[in-house]
């Protein structure tokens, strides 16, 4: 679902549907990401549930400014190893 900036509200994971990446809002280093300017271009996506795991079921990678290298381990798809 696109999403306007007033829609943004206290929704914690962003995705950048143009890149296939997800921003943590409540991470301090997420204002580096541009979220304004990803808002703007109509690429913004929430997730529902309001999740990290829904974002990576639905593709999406993290962002290295918003989230440590190798942090949070990826979940693995129903069907997939672990």
């Amino acid at each position: 679902m696109a999403l306007a900036i007033r829609e943004l509200g206290d929704r914690r994971y962003v995705g950048d549907a143009a890149k296939k990446i997800v921003h943590d809002r409540w991470h301090p280093d997420c204002e580096d990401c541009l979220m304004d300017d990803i808002v703007a271009s109509g690429d913004a996506v929430g997730f529902e549930p309001d999740e990290l795991d829904q974002a990576f079921y639905e593709g999406y990678e993290y962002c290295e400014d918003c989230f440590d290298r190798g942090t949070p381990e990826r979940p693995a798809l129903p069907g997939q190893p672990a």
